[in-house]
């Protein structure tokens, strides 16, 4: 794993956010970075975590290290660590020791650690590994077969080599091929927008020694079109009307937007169908044209509104004609109303013939009792179940989420039963996960606006309702 920065200061910056995020969802306190302690002593990272005794609160510190270096950490930055740590130790005996370790330790440094480990059981030694399975535990990450996978298909090229690297709160691939030119993709192997890839370029080309490959021309003329579409149809969700002959920006992509079936136009003036007036059809395709090409998070603006909630009411009341008459009970298609407008992806699952339902149904001799319609309901639901994780892990949205939709964590129940041909074994085992989204807009992190990372919360961490939470900062276009 790699951290990405313009310098080796805005690396190691990079490094000790990643390491707060982690240090955070394992219920750490009081985080700062860059702490000068007694007689200098200058730490990259400090935090304290509480336990309740009886009646009373034992407060243990940590102090952290965190080394971004290319090679593996050598004797004497290990050294370092360690006096660093005695000062600490001076304060508070129990104070806990950890060095983050990008790139691992040398041989010599792992049998320092072996040795004192055995009578320091607060002494702690991580590396990359550690940071991207965590990452993949929070499902920002996808593995490297699955990512090789989504580029062969976008792409229909296999990479050389694959380097996980993190930059600004958020986790990518870079996909190397042959001659030292590379790409990169975010955390699932999906392409970015031309102007995230630009975003990022100077921190590539200060860490990676290749070429970035320049996004194509074709492309990137086609993102831009795309873009000035996804634009008026934020303006036509808010109830505007766009007249065609004032569009500037790309008159093409307003004249495509006329020939879609969920628009209307009377002269020069574009206008959306209302939603009672447009079919399964008009509905779908109106939610899948969004998303023809990657799309500009700040263009869906109309959401904050909740301009386009009426769209996708209409979406969940034609259901049952998309996917092939699968039905929901009442309270499902309530709560499936309250939730779907939140998540850009769940309007694709709708609107997007499930495969796992629609095809058996589809058969005039398959019977479809309450057995068969239970198995297509928790298909849907696992979809639609995906579709939120997928929204929530990406970094390129869940800001949007957080800061103009108010979602901030996703808690999951799962049961598990182990059964044998003679019965079940055991107990049930119940698991429970929290994963929450924080905001961080310290300049040191990045200078081009707040960083969204997400955090695995301990079970004792209060609500988000209960939660003070920063004003909203996520950039938005067009809002209405």
């Amino acid at each position: 794993m790699l951290i990405l920065g313009l310098t080796a200061d805005d690396k190691g910056a990079q490094l000790e956010v990643l390491v707060r995020t982690v240090l955070e969802q394992q219920g750490y306190k009081n985080l700062r970075t860059n702490q000068v302690g007694a007689g200098g002593n200058e730490l990259d990272v400090v935090a304290t975590r509480e336990a309740a005794v009886i009646g009373s609160v034992q407060v243990t510190p940590l102090m952290c290290e965190a080394k971004a270096y290319a090679d593996p950490v050598s004797m004497p930055v290990w050294q370092r660590f360690l006096g660093k740590l005695l000062i600490e130790r001076f304060d508070d005996v129990n104070t806990i020791g950890m060095l983050v370790a990008l790139s691992g330790i040398n041989g010599n440094v792992a049998g320092s650690l072996r040795s004192l480990r055995s009578k320091d059981s607060a002494l702690f030694v991580f590396d990359g590994r550690d940071l991207l399975e965590l990452a993949a535990q929070r499902g920002e990450v996808a593995v490297e077969k699955d990512v090789r996978e989504a580029l062969n298909a976008q792409l229909r090229r296999t990479p050389v080599r694959l380097d996980a690297v993190y930059y600004a709160g958020a986790h990518y691939w870079v996909a190397w091929w042959s001659g030292g030119d590379y790409s990169v993709v975010d955390g699932h192997g999906v392409m970015l927008p031309s102007a995230d890839v630009e975003k990022l370029r100077g921190a590539l080309e200060g860490t990676l020694d290749g070429t970035l490959l320049a996004t194509d021309e074709a492309r990137a003329e086609a993102e831009e079109r795309h873009n000035a579409r996804v634009g008026l149809l934020n303006s036509l969700l808010q109830g505007d009307e766009v007249v065609m002959d004032d569009v500037t920006r790309s008159p093409q992509a307003a004249a495509d937007l006329a020939d879609e079936s969920f628009t209307c136009l009377k002269g020069a003036n574009l206008t959306l169908l209302p939603p009672d007036e447009i079919g399964a059809a008009e509905v779908s395709r109106l939610f899948l044209s969004i998303f023809d090409d990657v799309v500009k998070v700040s263009l869906l603006s109309f959401m904050v509104g909740r301009h386009h909630d009426k769209y996708v009411r209409r979406l969940v009341d034609l259901l049952p004609e998309i996917q092939s008459g699968f039905t929901l009970d009442e309270n499902d298609i309530r709560s499936l109303s309250e939730i779907a407008p939140l998540f850009p992806s769940v309007w694709v699952t709708l609107a997007s013939e499930n495969p796992m339902i629609t095809t058996h149904r589809s058969d005039a001799t398959e019977i479809i009792d309450e057995a068969v319609l239970a198995a297509d309901r928790a298909a849907f639901w696992e979809a639609v179940a995906t579709a939120i994780r997928s929204d929530f892990s990406n970094p390129r949205l869940r800001g949007f989420l957080y800061d103009h939709m108010g979602v901030a964590e996703l808690q999951e129940r799962n049961e598990l039963f182990v059964k044998c041909k003679t019965g079940l074994v055991g107990h049930t085992i119940r698991t429970e996960v929290r994963n929450a989204v924080r905001q961080y807009t310290d300049e040191s992190v990045s200078e081009t606006g707040p960083v969204y990372v997400m955090v695995r919360m301990l079970p004792t961490i209060e609500e988000p309702w209960d939660q003070e939470h920063p004003p909203p900062e996520f950039p938005l276009d067009n809002v209405g």
